[in-house]
């Protein structure tokens, strides 16, 4: 991350400005999206009409509102900017706060969405009378799904890896299942999984190797995305349905496929 050599005043005195005041955000977020008069304003705000006129005053003489032909007020192109931008960076903080530590699972070079996205999103982390929670909730989910997506470097429980079996193995279930190098070799320690995976494979699982680091561990299960560290020290992640989020994550497996081998049966052949 480049380290600018100064935060410049004029812009730290906007954002000062604009984030002392709930009122300033919300009036100038509801102007970025349509013009209002100052009683619709009011109206759509709830904000009292002496502070309302006090900040469309002071947005006018900063340049982020104008007053139209008709009397109404509007964002400028700066206004609206700013809005966009602010609503961005509250969000992410937002996220940082919620996610805490696990923020850290997310890959920064291959994050191309912004923080906000994961806004939502919760992280499952195993409990004293819980500890499989995560892995038992995957599973059900997988007992149900069509679709099953991921970019893994770890191997599944035995549990979720019947799951994934039995789908496609009963025709529900589609696959893009990338994994790495190090969990391949996993897999084929022993001859029993290894003979499951050719199983998996036999059925139509799509099923590829990547040879590299992986950013992170990824599972899409239908509408629900699982992001999970390199290498977690125990079963915990990060779950988001949102939809920004979940086509990011399929972008992100997607550019994997393209440099990883697609697998054959004879990959787990004795």
């Amino acid at each position: 991350m480049e380290v600018p050599d100064a935060f410049p005043e004029d812009a730290l005195e906007d954002i000062a400005y604009l984030s002392r005041s709930k009122n300033r955000a919300w009036i100038l977020a509801t102007l970025a999206t349509e013009s209002y008069t100052r009683r619709e304003l009011g109206d759509a705000t709830g904000i009292a009409r002496t502070t309302l006129d006090r900040i469309v005053n002071e947005f006018e003489e900063r340049g982020w509102i104008t007053r139209t032909k008709d009397g109404d007020y509007v964002a400028t192109p700066i206004g609206e900017r700013i809005a966009t931008e602010s609503t961005r960076f509250v969000g992410a903080i937002q996220t940082i706060r919620s996610l805490g530590d696990a923020v850290a699972w997310l890959p920064n070079d291959e994050l191309t969405i912004g923080l906000q996205y994961f806004r939502d999103a919760t992280v499952m982390r195993p409990e004293t009378n819980a500890t499989s929670a995560l892995s038992t909730h995957a599973i059900e989910l997988m007992r149900e799904a069509t679709e099953f997506t991921c970019l893994v470097n770890i191997a599944p429980s035995l549990g979720f890896e019947n799951a994934m079996m039995n789908g496609v193995v009963d025709g529900r279930l589609r696959t893009q299942h990338i994994i790495t190098d190090g969990e391949l070799a996993v897999i084929r320690q022993k001859a029993d999984r290894a003979s499951r995976w050719q199983t998996y494979i036999e059925a139509g699982a799509d099923l590829y190797c990547y040879d590299g680091r992986i950013p992170c561990n990824i599972l899409i299960i239908d509408e629900t995305v699982f992001i999970l560290d390199r290498q977690p020290e125990a079963i915990e992640a990060i779950k988001s349905s949102n939809d920004v989020v979940r086509s990011w994550a399929h972008e992100v497996i997607s550019d994997y496929q393209e440099d990883a081998e697609r697998l054959t049966t004879a990959t787990f052949a004795r």
